[in-house]
């Protein structure tokens, strides 16, 4: 190996198959050869220049590979779930970094690492900075020493381990919304609760599937691709309505049906479009929870009536990626789920069909593609 190939995205619309020399590795740092990547949705607005980033840069962020090589301190220097890595090991990587653990944010709100504004992301640093392999559509990845590395368990195939970042954000933005229990008997996620998804693209179908892993009740989803939402029962949705065939008084009316005509205990908007979190204020019930996780990017506003919010009494949830950790039971579930959890990997491709994979991302024949570098 005289090289490392990456796919380096230029600027929004053109991204290129590009030599990188291997770098010699820090004491506190490791080499990672990478083994699988997800493309996601944040990589498609990106291409399309709906994200501000500094180009150029190595997309790729839901991923896993094997441990290269491994410098003598990053044992010592990286936070490492699973015991100590050595060369060989499957392992998965959060895309943020280490907090930096003096900001306002890090002081105050040390359980929400995700807050930190001196973190870097792994799939969002421009590759300018030496050594510039900070993405997974690369051969190989750089991890500096202020890396979140997880050791994978015996079990969990590399494939499905890319799943562990969408996966986190589906679960963190559960999260959010559990029930504080029995004082607080009919408040938040609990078993048997009543849940409405609005969306179910990867993050939405993540969603479902960890809602079903919980043991909730009706699991109602909606969305405007037939595909999707037939796929959506596999992961146990038990509800099923196409916003494309019926209307928005008909919806309402039809969830309400499913509800003892009160609304959902639960709505999470997963489909990032600002008439959704309008209509998933209108349908959650008074003393329910609206859990806000499709807005990643910024599609615009919505008009809502402060009125209304008030008077339903109804906790409205803001989730913003996820700490770390959250990777933890990401690998539980994926480790031991009974959901057909690879079927969401509808298309595989080579790093020489990058820009096709990304082209088809978020399209109705494409759940998710995984890429082998």
């Amino acid at each position: 190996m005289s090289k490392i190939v990456a796919a380096e995205m230029l600027k929004p619309g053109e991204i290129v198959l590009k030599d990188f020399s291997i770098p010699q590795i820090e004491d506190d740092a490791i080499l990672m050869k990478v083994a699988a990547v997800g493309i996601c949705g944040s990589d498609k607005h990106m291409f399309t220049g709906k994200m501000n980033v500094t180009w150029p840069l190595i997309p790729g962020h839901e991923l896993s590979g094997i441990v290269e090589k491994i410098g003598k301190n990053a044992n010592n220097t990286m936070k490492i779930v699973g015991g100590n890595l050595k060369e060989g090991d499957a392992i998965t990587v959060t895309p943020g970094s280490q907090s930096c653990s003096k900001c306002w944010y890090c002081v105050h709100v040390p359980h929400r690492p995700q807050l930190c504004p001196n973190r870097t992301v792994f799939g969002f640093r421009t590759s300018k900075d030496f050594p510039h392999l900070f993405g997974a559509f690369s051969e190989y990845m750089y991890l500096p020493g202020n890396s979140f590395v997880l050791k994978l368990p015996e079990g969990l195939s590399l494939q499905r381990a890319t799943l562990c970042e969408p996966l986190s954000v589906a679960q963190r933005a559960i999260s959010r919304g559990l029930s504080p229990g029995i004082p607080n008997a009919g408040e938040g996620i609990g078993i048997g609760v009543r849940c409405l998804v609005m969306g179910v693209g990867p993050i939405g179908l993540l969603v479902v599937a960890t809602l079903r892993s919980m043991g909730v009740g009706e699991i109602i989803v909606v969305d405007a691709s037939k595909e999707r939402l037939d796929f959506s029962k596999k992961f146990g949705a038990t509800q099923l309505i196409d916003i494309s065939e019926v209307g928005v008084e008909d919806r309402k009316d039809k969830i309400l049906s499913l509800t003892d005509n009160v609304g959902p205990d639960v709505v999470i908007e997963c489909a990032g479009a600002p008439s959704a979190f309008s209509e998933g204020l209108d349908l959650v019930r008074r003393g329910g929870k609206l859990i806000e996780v499709g807005h990643y990017g910024d599609p615009g506003s919505v008009d809502i009536r402060p009125h209304q919010v008030c008077n339903k009494d109804v906790d409205i949830l803001g989730s913003w990626a996820y700490p770390q950790v959250q990777f933890e039971p990401a690998i539980e579930m994926l480790l031991r789920t009974d959901l057909p959890i690879d079927d969401i990997f509808t298309h595989k491709m080579s790093l020489e069909n990058i820009q096709q994979g990304i082209e088809i991302t978020g399209t109705s024949e494409c759940l998710k593609v995984i890429v082998s570098p």
